[in-house]
């Protein structure tokens, strides 16, 4: 059963919207960094489906170290997945605008300051894309100087496959009213369900600007060996990041096909299976995931896109082969990690 602890007056100009699960010393990081940020201006809607109450003591003890008057609304209920969690913080936020953040992402100093100041100051601005490291923060995600996107292509074809990073997205909470019944057509647990309203957001009218910074500290959730765990969950081997980077990615963007260009659309595509294919070829030389099933699928959904092609090749060769290839690999590149997103250079 849900509980709203703290029901909230309008009036705000903010929500930051947190969704989590188990997670309270991540939860306490993020917070730590957000709390002495906050004014009257904000509130924070946190829903919580941890099965204990750890995440709550939390939340209690920074409210009462830090600010005491922080405008907290924390809802307790059970686990309904990350899709579902952050369309339910949308529909209950009452801030004009919602900023979505991730329990294990970090605020820098200055970020809820620097984006009201921009919203103030351009009240038609309807979405920031707001610039993140990557596990420390002199690495940009995205490097760009501050200003406005042209469009909604510009920023689809600036930020890449980074646009499904959720403590980047701060978007103006009308805006994206009509676009929540496709966004719950596409709830699957984990996957991109809150990117609808994101791009609902960007077809409109309203202006859009990237925000240089970094304000945001994107920590790496799972490590390698966490992914294999979850992998081979139960004996089996499988891979759930190919049907949400792969597949629940393209369903989604296809929803806006023939509104935002091609080129924007297959830039973004093209990125993010650029990144998964790799991954997952990591995943089958290691013996932590498998290729069976998915080959057609990419078949299916990507034929059309050159990184395809590149893909097809080694995952049409024998095993043996792609592990001696790997093990080259790394004797000459055991510098570089993989990881899910690259940097984007525009």
């Amino acid at each position: 059963m849900e509980q709203v602890v703290d029901t909230l007056q309008k009036g705000f100009l903010l929500s930051i919207c947190i969704p989590t699960y188990n997670r309270p010393e991540k939860f306490r990081q993020m917070m730590m960094g957000l709390m002495p940020q906050l004014t009257s201006e904000i509130e924070v809607v946190v829903r919580d489906d941890s099965s204990n109450d750890e995440t709550k003591h939390v939340l209690d003890e920074l409210v009462k170290k830090f600010n005491p008057s922080a405008k907290i609304n924390y809802v307790h209920g059970e686990k309904i997945g990350l899709d579902a969690a952050n369309l339910f913080l949308l529909e209950n936020a009452i801030g004009e605008y919602v900023w979505w953040f991730s329990d294990d992402d970090e605020f820098m100093p200055g970020a809820i300051v620097r984006v009201l100041g921009l919203v103030k100051k351009y009240p038609e601005i309807t979405f920031i894309w707001v610039n993140y490291g990557f596990e420390k923060i002199e690495t940009l995600a995205v490097n760009k100087e501050d200003g406005f996107f042209k469009d909604g292509n510009d920023v689809l074809g600036s930020v890449g496959a980074n646009i499904g990073l959720l403590s980047s997205l701060f978007l103006r909470r009308e805006d994206t009213y009509s676009s929540i019944p496709l966004a719950r057509k596409h709830v699957k647990g984990f996957s991109f369900a809150a990117l609808v309203p994101v791009f609902h957001v960007l077809l409109g009218t309203g202006k859009f600007y990237f925000l240089r910074g970094p304000y945001i500290l994107c920590k790496v959730s799972n490590t390698v060996e966490d992914i294999k765990k979850e992998a081979t969950k139960g004996g089996e081997i499988r891979n759930d990041f190919f049907d949400v980077f792969g597949v629940d990615f393209y369903e989604i963007l296809m929803e806006f096909k023939g509104r935002f260009n091609r080129y924007s659309m297959r830039k973004i595509l093209t990125d993010s299976f650029a990144s998964l294919w790799r991954g997952m070829l990591v995943g089958w030389v290691g013996g932590w995931d498998t290729p069976k099933g998915k080959r057609w699928k990419m078949f299916k959904l990507y034929w059309s896109f050159p990184e395809f092609w590149i893909a097809i090749i080694p995952f049409l060769m024998p095993l043996w082969i792609n592990k001696g290839l790997y093990k080259i690999y790394k004797l000459f590149f055991s510098h570089r990690k993989w990881i899910f997103r690259r940097n984007v250079t525009v």
